[in-house]
């Protein structure tokens, strides 16, 4: 059962009351929106001021239909907030629909590589930000182990589908995003 709480005119707060996977939140989310954008954010991560700002622009400037930016590795609670406290501003840098397309199918021909790859530039697959269009033409975030993920984490197998199958994907070769390692969530150690 899923329950929807309004906070206020621009926010939806849905309880779900059984923890079905990240997967299920995203196209559960997805479903609901009434918005023409979509974007995603992990819970122990933090986006920068201007994340959401410019990765529409990018979208608009490259009438891409799907986007993805950098991120931050920060291992402690001072990295973030010295990220946090840097304003981004002026022209923005952007990895084009054909060159991403062209890293992300070399990428997963790769033994060594299992997530979306773009070349020498690191994107934060939850950062993906598309219209919501693209959700209504089937695009789903996938279950874990019932064969239907291309890559491992619902994140990476959702825009390396969006971008091969659709090829309407840029990078904001931007780091905007605060990857929070050795949290509870992911158990790492620097």
């Amino acid at each position: 059962m899923t329950e929807l709480a309004t906070l206020d005119d621009r926010i939806n707060l849905i309880y779900v009351k059984e923890n079905m996977g990240k997967w299920h939140a995203l196209n559960l989310a997805c479903e609901l929106a009434s918005a023409t954008i979509v974007t995603s954010h992990d819970a122990d991560d933090l986006s920068l001021p201007h994340r959401i700002e410019r990765q529409y622009q990018t979208m608009i400037e490259t009438g891409t239909i799907h986007n993805l930016c950098g991120f931050h590795h920060c291992w402690s609670q001072k990295e973030v907030t010295d990220k946090y406290e840097k304003e981004v501003t002026g022209e923005l840098t952007i990895i084009r629909q054909e060159v991403v397309k062209h890293f992300v199918l070399q990428g997963y021909g790769h033994p060594h590589i299992n997530h979306y790859y773009t070349g020498q530039f690191e994107t934060a697959g939850v950062s993906s930000m598309f219209y919501r269009d693209v959700w209504k033409l089937g695009m789903r975030f996938n279950p874990p182990e019932k064969g239907l993920r291309t890559l491992n984490s619902e994140d990476s197998d959702f825009n390396f589908r969006v971008t091969t199958l659709l090829g309407s994907t840029s990078v904001l070769a931007e780091k905007l995003y605060c990857y929070r390692r050795n949290t509870s969530t992911n158990n790492e150690k620097k």
